[in-house]
């Protein structure tokens, strides 16, 4: 099965040297997937930022955490994000997602990878995507946050659990409030038989693509860390 998606992948796949945003042909891109001028609009989360979920936050925060995150205790140790969701990154991750461009993979798992490697995001033990309800799963003909995990379990060289299993239909969150997206999420997610044994005593990276209110990143922490994982951390395109 896996043969045959990377198989799938390779016809999807644009022109070497292709801009995977604006579909510019410049030599210079070689395997970086991005043009200069696509690049230079993408906006990187920088400090300062709460220690806890990655919010851009004021240099004098309390304990140097967001509001949210001071009023509200997390599942996991910490979530990390690359890019501010906006403009070139946001339109990425939707086409990624929506438009039948598995292949953003290579150019989003590089960002990822090079942020853990440039900040020392590491220490992991294994590797879980955060996963799709089965029917959303046959719709769409793949999973993002999965293809994500993979690239970065080959490059770091961390094992991979395909452990989660979303047991819980929801609607579509992007429009509901952070409460309503929590209700939405309770009891959304499992840990799929005879995975316990392999969580057990690890220190696990939960991989999706974007941090909103953190809904999702809880709940599929609190069931990592129900089923025997030591501490669960979080890494996403964008927040």
């Amino acid at each position: 099965m896996k043969a045959y998606v990377e198989s799938l992948l390779e016809l999807l796949y644009p022109e070497k040297n292709t801009c995977f945003f604006c579909e510019t042909h410049d030599e210079a891109i070689v395997d970086r997937y991005i043009c200069k001028d696509c690049e230079k609009t993408m906006k990187k989360i920088i400090p300062p930022i709460c220690m806890k979920c990655s919010k851009p936050i004021d240099m004098n925060a309390p304990g140097n955490l967001c509001s949210d995150c001071r009023k509200n205790e997390h599942s996991f140790e910490m979530s990390r994000s690359v890019f501010a969701y906006e403009g070139t990154v946001k339109k990425g991750i939707y086409y990624f997602k929506y438009y039948n461009k598995p292949y953003f993979y290579r150019f989003f798992g590089r960002c990822l990878v090079e942020f853990m490697k440039e900040t020392g995001y590491c220490g992991f033990e294994l590797v879980v995507p955060v996963p799709l309800h089965r029917s959303k799963l046959r719709k769409r003909g793949y999973n993002q946050s999965e293809l994500l995990a993979g690239y970065i379990s080959k490059d770091m060289l961390i094992p991979y659990g395909d452990v989660l299993k979303r047991i819980k239909k929801t609607p579509k969150q992007s429009q509901m409030t952070k409460e309503d997206r929590r209700k939405n999420l309770k009891n959304a997610f499992d840990v799929k038989r005879g995975m316990t044994e392999l969580l057990t005593g690890k220190t696990v990276l939960l991989v999706d693509d974007v941090f909103t209110t953190g809904s999702t990143a809880d709940e599929c922490s609190n069931t990592l860390l129900k089923n025997g994982a030591s501490k669960v951390y979080v890494l996403t395109i964008a927040r």
